[in-house]
């Protein structure tokens, strides 16, 4: 078994109030704080989506058993703060790009605790599904809308986003 926790949130959001408002054309100010809300929103879906942060982060993982290699989710893999078995501080290898895998020197392992630090990562692709996707949650604030349907996510943004889909197991 094990758990992830976000101990705290680093970075800052890769699109702002005013890229939403140019992107979705939306004139007044009186709805900034509610999107500046879909943005984080946004954000924790997509990184849902594709198990990697957007943001950087500080995390940490908690397994109850280790038997092999760990894949630390939610990469790119800033850093590893520190590894505990039972308490007490522990060596490791990392490996893989950004070492998002970490391969304890003395296996198997019980209560094992991870801390580490994401990067989060931006480019104009990931830019532009949070854009729709914001844009989308605007126009769809309510359950309900007549004569229209109402979509969660829109399908470019969901294509855009599996290109960065990362399988974590």
């Amino acid at each position: 078994m094990y758990q992830i926790k976000i101990n705290s949130t680093t970075g800052s959001e890769i699109i702002t109030t005013a890229d939403v408002k140019l992107y979705a054309r939306i004139d007044t100010s009186a709805d900034d704080s509610l999107i500046s809300e879909m943005i984080t929103e946004a954000r924790i879906y997509a990184e849902n989506i594709i198990s990697s942060d957007i943001v950087a982060k500080n995390r940490t993982l908690y397994i109850s058993d280790v038997l092999e290699r760990v894949d630390l989710p939610f990469a790119p893999i800033a850093s590893v703060s520190s590894i505990t078995v039972n308490g007490a501080a522990a060596t490791y290898t990392g490996y893989g790009i950004d070492n998002q895998f970490i391969e304890l020197n003395a296996l198997p392992a019980k209560e094992v605790k991870i801390t580490y630090v994401t990067s989060g990562q931006s480019d104009g692709l990931l830019k532009q599904a949070l854009l729709q996707m914001v844009s989308t949650m605007y126009d769809n604030r309510a359950d309900f809308k007549t004569g229209t349907i109402v979509s969660k996510v829109p399908t470019n943004a969901k294509q855009i986003l599996s290109g960065y889909k990362r399988t974590f197991i």
